[in-house]
């Protein structure tokens, strides 16, 4: 099953698309992403000094009008947190730690290999209202829904292995070379809807007793930042 998730995750990650036009309505890129985490264990968005995860990531794209288009994507590539000295320091309760992380004050580390596709819906800004829809300079924003297949990678039982469902949104801008080539950054978020990435022994267990604190830290949405680098090209 999980070899079936893979390729055809892969499928999807050698296209990608990107802002078509009335003359080309699709569109295939394909680009790579440093990934960051937002959750209990910590925060290391926008702090490229710590340790970032890689991977890559593509969209196929259909030109609906000149303010939309419909994406659909794919991403592949390590998912995780590395603690901090004040994270190993931060005293946690033995429920919210990790099975494979009971000999540590916080709550560990996280690292998982992470097989991602999504639909999103893009409204794009050169469209005639706010640019010419042929403007060099093509930028958008896109909110959708995506599914994520997590593998454990560290073997201490850490990851809340398999189907996670998110609330994907983003924006990027693309320069286009010409109207059939095109280059561009993109910042997306997802955020995890329907359980936690983090496996800590309360999940294992079951356990219902619960204190404020931990009460606090299931209500806490994991989330994830992926900053995307990528080439496309119309058709």
């Amino acid at each position: 099953m999980k070899t079936k998730l893979l390729i055809s995750a892969l499928i999807l990650c050698i296209i990608s698309a990107n802002g078509q036009s009335k003359n080309y309505k699709y569109g295939v890129t394909a680009g790579g992403y440093i990934q960051q985490y937002n959750g209990n264990l910590g925060n290391s968005f926008f702090k490229f000094n710590t340790v970032c995860f890689a991977g890559v990531s593509a969209n196929f794209g259909l030109y609906l009008n000149k303010s939309f288009d419909l994406n659909l994507g794919g991403s592949m590539g390590q998912f995780g947190y590395c603690q901090t000295e004040a994270d190993a320091n931060r005293v946690v309760s033995l429920k919210q730690r990790c099975p494979g992380c009971t000999n540590r004050l916080g709550m560990g580390e996280l690292r998982a290999f992470m097989v991602s596709g999504n639909i999103a819906l893009k409204y794009k800004f050169a469209n005639n209202i706010f640019l010419k829809e042929n403007s060099k300079l093509a930028p958008y924003i896109y909110l959708g829904m995506g599914i994520n297949s997590l593998t454990d990678n560290m073997g201490r039982h850490c990851v809340n292995e398999g189907n996670h469902l998110s609330i994907n949104a983003g924006l990027g801008i693309k320069y286009n070379i010409t109207e059939r080539l095109n280059i561009g950054y993109n910042i997306g978020l997802g955020c995890f809807m329907t359980k936690k990435v983090y496996y800590t022994n309360a999940l294992a267990s079951e356990d219902t007793d619960q204190d404020a604190e931990d009460i606090k830290m299931e209500k806490r949405k994991d989330m994830y930042m992926q900053n995307t680098l990528f080439l496309g090209f119309n058709f």
